[in-house]
């Protein structure tokens, strides 16, 4: 073999290492997280979004980009699972999130926010609330208060007074307190309570329920109050 054909074999060996290097270079660069993650997106916004979360799954599969954690992820995931109409396994992934990220974390706030449009979305006021009365941290219930039910409380202790006396009914959260003054299982038809009631002479047991803006009701606090003349 000549050197020239030599020469040319060799460079065409190169040449063909290039290439292969090449493809093999765009292959990988396809299929990293980054475009998987890329392409997820054009999928959500094309409103496929069941697709758009399979694909975040290929993409936790692949080494982190060290810019979005894990946790990050899956939240995106729980987000067009919930808009694919799968809340509830959008609701279990956010729920996973919360167990593995602690307080002051961003994913921790963004899985409760998840969790809460979840469950409002589906009008489960009373699944939120015991997901709420879970937590052991009383920041998470502070700032979802509104979703949780309080018991009502007499302000004046049940007993013997004397004279009238107004009696002042204190709640918490967003609601309506509803009453009875004689021993009658309070309703949502029961006398609406404002600003005290009114007791003269007399005996009573007075009923409280407290119903807050999503309906979920509190449990019924009796009071028998004796007033006697002045």
């Amino acid at each position: 073999m000549s050197r020239q054909v030599k020469i040319a074999a060799v460079l065409v060996s190169i040449a063909a290492a290039l290439v292969i290097g090449y493809l093999a270079y765009q292959h990988s660069q396809a299929h990293s997280r980054e475009a998987l993650l890329n392409k997820s997106a054009e999928m959500a916004q094309s409103g496929y979004y069941a697709d758009a979360a399979r694909l975040i799954d290929r993409a936790l599969t692949l080494p982190g980009d060290g810019v979005r954690s894990d946790e990050m992820l899956y939240l995106k995931k729980a987000d067009y699972l919930q808009k694919s109409g799968d809340t509830a396994e959008a609701l279990s992934i956010a729920m996973r999130v919360v167990k593995n990220t602690q307080e002051g974390q961003q994913e921790f706030d963004d899985a409760w926010e998840r969790i809460v449009s979840i469950c409002s979305e589906e009008g489960e006021y009373g699944k939120l609330a015991t997901l709420l009365e879970g937590s052991e941290l009383e920041s998470v219930k502070s700032k979802y208060y509104n979703y949780l039910v309080y018991d009502p409380v007499f302000r004046d202790p049940p007993g013997t007074y004397k004279g009238e006396m107004n009696l002042i009914i204190e709640s918490q959260g967003v609601g309506t307190v509803f009453y009875t003054i004689d021993g009658e299982e309070p309703t949502d038809r029961s006398n609406l309570y404002t600003d005290g009631i009114r007791l003269r002479p007399g005996i009573y047991t007075v009923k409280a329920l407290f119903i807050n803006r999503y309906g979920l009701k509190s449990s019924i606090i009796t009071g028998t109050y004796q007033v006697l003349d002045d």
